[in-house]
């Protein structure tokens, strides 16, 4: 088969287009022909060699996000036939090759039906973002209906999720963006308010909040860059979720007593624990997106999988406006 892939940890132009084996489907496994799949932050952290931990064996084949076909049903496996439509979050990572490629062997627990009204490249963008805020707001969090959340980075990949599901769950969501047209875009994914931060201080964040006292819970997508605003705009006893790994240093952070969560949704692929979690977060999330209480948001910027170092260029310097879907030209 067809793939892209790196041989070594550096900038856009590491890809290579290479000939890799077919997978074939082990014990508990299906094979998807995959059709599209989409940028993460992580995926291009593992490419630097930021977060090389991460990287499978050279040459190795990112990304973590797949949607496409199921080609091959292994094994011990239930509920999958092939041409099954489908998306996944489980390769590029560890050992796992990822979904850069025609094929992509995958776990058939972190894999569901895709759902019926997206197209694959709109399925594909869901994977990693939706597991990533499931985690944070209703494993690791507590969220419940009526509290109020904040979410940093409210138009990007996990943001914009972020949003959508805890205006499912009841609560009251407000966002702050980088622009008035992002703000826009928030508002209509379900926050109550939306602002924006370049016009906005997180002081005024605080005061706007449900009852003028700071928000029960903040969602910090964009990492350092608003660890500490998030802080500011917590109220006493709040809670601050994290999905980069970056503490807060601004001292309000002990002063009100604030707890703080971190989530990084690749630990199921890389520990080998709770991975039908993964499985039953993408079962839970069609149904939401069936129901209408769920969409993704693509960027308008469209690329195909000969492309991806042109596509992690993009994401990463250019802030994009939800996520960045990649096609499979190489099929």
């Amino acid at each position: 088969m067809k793939a892209m892939a790196i041989t070594k940890f550096s900038g856009p132009d590491a890809f290579e287009l290479i000939e890799a084996p077919d997978p074939e489907p082990g014990p508990g496994e299906v094979v998807i022909a995959v059709r599209a799949s989409s940028v993460n932050p992580v995926d291009y952290k593992i490419r630097w060699g930021y977060a090389r931990r991460l990287c499978p064996r050279f040459p190795a084949i990112l990304n973590s996000d797949c949607a496409g076909t199921i080609s091959a049903v292994g094994p011990g496996v239930e509920g999958f036939a092939e041409g099954d439509e489908v998306y996944a979050f489980a390769g590029g990572m560890g050992g796992k090759p990822g979904a850069l490629a025609e094929y992509m062997a995958a776990d058939a627990r972190m894999v569901a039906p895709k759902p019926a009204s997206l197209s694959f490249e709109e399925a594909a963008v869901l994977p990693l973002v939706t597991v990533t805020a499931w985690f944070c707001y209703f494993d690791r969090g507590d969220l419940k209906s009526g509290e109020s959340v904040l979410v940093q980075g409210g138009t990007g990949g996990v943001g914009h999720v972020a949003v959508q599901l805890a205006r499912w769950k009841g609560a009251k969501v407000y966002a702050a963006c980088g622009s008035e047209k992002k703000c826009r875009i928030a508002e209509s994914l379900g926050a109550e308010r939306a602002f924006d931060y370049t016009k906005t201080s997180p002081e005024e964040m605080f005061a706007a909040a449900p009852g003028g006292k700071g928000f029960d819970w903040v969602f910090n997508t964009p990492g350092v860059f608003a660890i500490d605003a998030s802080v500011t705009a917590a109220r006493e006893f709040g809670t601050i979720l994290d999905i980069l790994g970056h503490f807060p240093k601004e001292r309000g952070f002990q002063d009100k007593w604030l707890s703080f969560m971190s989530v990084f949704a690749g630990r199921p692929m890389m520990s080998g624990d709770r991975i039908a979690d993964v499985g039953e977060i993408l079962r839970k999330a069609a149904e939401l997106v069936g129901a209408g209480a769920l969409r993704p948001l693509l960027d308008e910027s469209r690329f195909g999988f000969s492309e991806v170092g042109f596509a992690q260029g993009y994401a990463e310097h250019f802030e994009p406006t939800g996520k960045v879907s990649l096609a499979n030209d190489l099929r």
